[in-house]
């Protein structure tokens, strides 16, 4: 027997192996040119359309074997190692014919998954953009489902926002602790005004009665029933009239105390807001903001989308980080970042646009922190997030699969992730061209000639088109999904409670107001959702004009309790609401004045100023002849 060093006995065991398997090549060539059909590809190794692609281990070991062919121009490993190489299983590389979230169905031509060995070997199968990145035009496998892709909660309320009237829901977000900082600051600002003019005018002193919850209640559903009767535009004098304007204004409460509570509304104390101001541009209501938008995601659960947009709250007066966005109706305002829930349209997270705050570096890649904040208390939930070309960058979309998000958006044709090729202005009408990098997906839509729209999408993983003008299914993907904040933005336009004032503070306090409608009125309907069923397009109207009704009802009937000091004008409009008119006639009555011999007439109008020795023997109120019934017992035309 021969013998051999230890190298020599290992490079001879080497030689025989490879023997081995080039006769075993060899033979199944020969067994496959047997058959007498020729089959595309088939000599590279690669199944046949209808095979299964998990039906052996042989054909995934030729995936990943060298030949002696001249090596194909593959992307980096980040593009074809997910899931292929993991797939061993019998189950896992399997396309399923519902695949889940955003994956869709595919066409005939993609049912099968592309191999390495499907690949062209000229390079042609890639293609690269601007940062050197390399894109597979190609679609990976699809496997088992990733972590991103799985919702663990169900959407909808939850057990602390299950109330049983309008006003309790009202009140979870314009809660107690935001009424009392307004009740406490305004009291403080008008004790200061008015001890400055007392101060002044010696002679002329005044009193300022406080703000109580009642009043401050009534203050805010004031507000809202003006918006809901589109009267948000018409001048106080007008909402307050007797001839053209509403009755509940008027029982509620004066016009000189509404525009005395509109005059010294404030969120701060303003002897210490310079020393907060130095470092935040929002500190005279940054309280107010803070709790408001941490409620909003207390008692609701967003679905499987939620949607980042902006929106300008119209305001012209100074503010120190008013924006211009001309493409916006109003033009000048307040721009306020959102994240809404895309199926309802419920806001769920805010930033108010500061610019630049004091002692602070320049943001750079906003876009992208905007989003990062906005979504992050919906990190690791398996949702997918929904932006336009303002936020959507490659870095964004990676960072959030890192979170367990998924994005989709469009993309500004500048960016360099872009290959030059799909953005070409020589493509077909109405065709798509498909970008694979991994986990991300472009896709370049022909919408007209020379036009067209670049979407990035981690969610999306095929070819998949449908309609028809072939439209892929990330574009109506987003198309479905990318109005929330723009609808939540017109619902609070349609039924606004803004106006006019030249303070960017009230601006902000009126948009809260409209934004906790909004979210109200959802809870309400999803734990509602007959209420009102039979009137459905203005179900939202009637909503606001119960809220509004209710947080002023309390007020009026305090008014009540003390009819001495209601006017006539006031007691009709009270009886125009149709509050409990016999409980207003019972708590009329009162015994006779004592040591009075004289009164104006309660019925009269007061600029005729008639004076009468005669008083109604039920409500013991003065009453001339013309407003009595007889002579000899004064009953006035009311108690009559």
């Amino acid at each position: 027997m021969a013998r051999f060093s230890t190298a020599e006995a290992i490079r001879q065991l080497m030689q025989m192996d490879t023997d081995t398997d080039e006769d075993s090549v060899a033979d199944s060539d020969a067994n496959d040119s047997g058959d007498g059909e020729y089959l595309p590809g088939a000599g590279a190794g690669t199944a046949s359309d209808t095979s299964d692609h998990v039906s052996g281990e042989s054909q995934e070991s030729e995936d990943v074997t060298t030949s002696d062919e001249e090596p194909v121009n593959e992307p980096t490993a980040t593009v074809n190692t997910r899931g292929r190489a993991t797939a061993r299983g019998r189950t896992r590389g399997r396309p399923r014919r519902s695949v889940g979230r955003g994956r869709g169905t595919h066409n005939a031509s993609d049912s099968r998954q592309p191999t390495a060995a499907d690949q062209p070997s000229d390079g042609t199968n890639t293609i690269v953009d601007r940062t050197g990145r390399q894109w597979a035009t190609e679609s990976p496998a699809v496997h088992r489902r990733q972590v991103q892709d799985i919702i663990r909660q169900q959407p909808g309320v939850t057990s602390q926002g299950r109330k049983a009237s309008i006003k309790e829901v009202f009140q979870l977000y314009v809660s107690q602790d935001i009424l009392s900082i307004v009740i406490r600051e305004t009291n403080r600002e008008a004790e200061r005004c008015y001890q400055q003019w007392n101060s002044i005018h010696p002679d002329n002193q005044k009193r300022w009665k406080e703000l109580d919850w009642e009043e401050c209640e009534a203050f805010i559903g004031l507000l809202l029933l003006a918006g809901v009767y589109r009267g948000n535009q018409e001048s106080l004098e007008e909402l307050w009239s007797r001839k053209c304007g509403r009755p509940v204004f008027l029982a509620t409460m004066s016009l000189k105390r509404f525009k005395m509570i509109l005059r010294f509304c404030r969120f701060d104390n303003k002897n210490t807001r310079e020393e907060r101001r130095a470092t935040d541009k929002l500190a005279a209501i940054r309280d107010v903001w803070t709790m408001f938008v941490s409620t909003l995601r207390i008692y609701y659960i967003p679905g499987t989308d939620l949607t980042v947009d902006e929106q300008l709250v119209p305001f012209r007066g100074r503010c120190p980080f008013r924006q211009y966005i001309p493409s916006k109706p109003a033009k000048y305002g307040i721009k306020v970042w959102w994240c809404c829930d895309s199926a309802t349209s419920y806001p769920l997270n805010a930033e108010v646009y500061l610019g630049r705050q004091p002692n602070e570096v320049r943001d750079h890649d906003q876009g992208a922190r905007v989003v990062k904040t906005l979504v992050s208390p919906w990190y690791k939930s398996g949702r997918n997030v929904v932006g336009d070309n303002l936020f959507t960058g490659i870095a964004l979309a990676e960072e959030l699969l890192t979170q367990g998000l998924t994005y989709v958006g469009t993309m500004r044709k500048n960016k360099r992730d872009i290959p030059p090729s799909m953005i070409a202005k020589s493509n077909d009408e109405l065709s798509s061209t498909f970008a694979f990098d991994g986990n991300k997906t472009l896709v370049s839509y022909v919408t007209k000639k020379r036009k067209s729209v670049v979407l990035l999408s981690t969610m999306h993983h095929d070819k998949a088109v449908d309609g028809p003008k072939q439209k892929p299914e990330i574009i109506l993907h987003y198309n479905s999904t990318k109005s929330g904040v723009d609808n939540m933005d017109h619902l609070a336009c349609v039924y606004s409670c803004k106006r006019k004032i030249n303070r960017w503070p009230m601006v902000l306090f009126f948009n809260i107001l409209d934004t906790a409608a909004i979210a109200s009125f959802v809870i309400w309907m999803c734990n509602n959702p007959d209420w009102n069923k039979s009137s459905k397009a203005i179900r939202r109207r009637q909503f606001i004009v119960s809220l509004g009704e209710s947080l002023v009802v309390p007020l009026i009937r305090r008014r009540v309790d003390n009819p001495a000091q209601l006017r006539r004008p006031i007691m009709d409009a009270i009886q125009l609401l149709e509050l409990d008119s016999g409980e207003l006639e019972t708590r009329s009555e009162r015994p006779p004045p004592a040591n009075r011999t004289q009164g104006r007439c309660h019925l009269c109008p007061r600029e005729i100023d008639r004076k009468t020795r005669k008083f109604c023997d039920k409500c013991h109120r003065p009453a001339c002849p013309a407003h009595s019934v007889n002579k000899s017992n004064v009953l006035c035309d009311k108690c009559s």
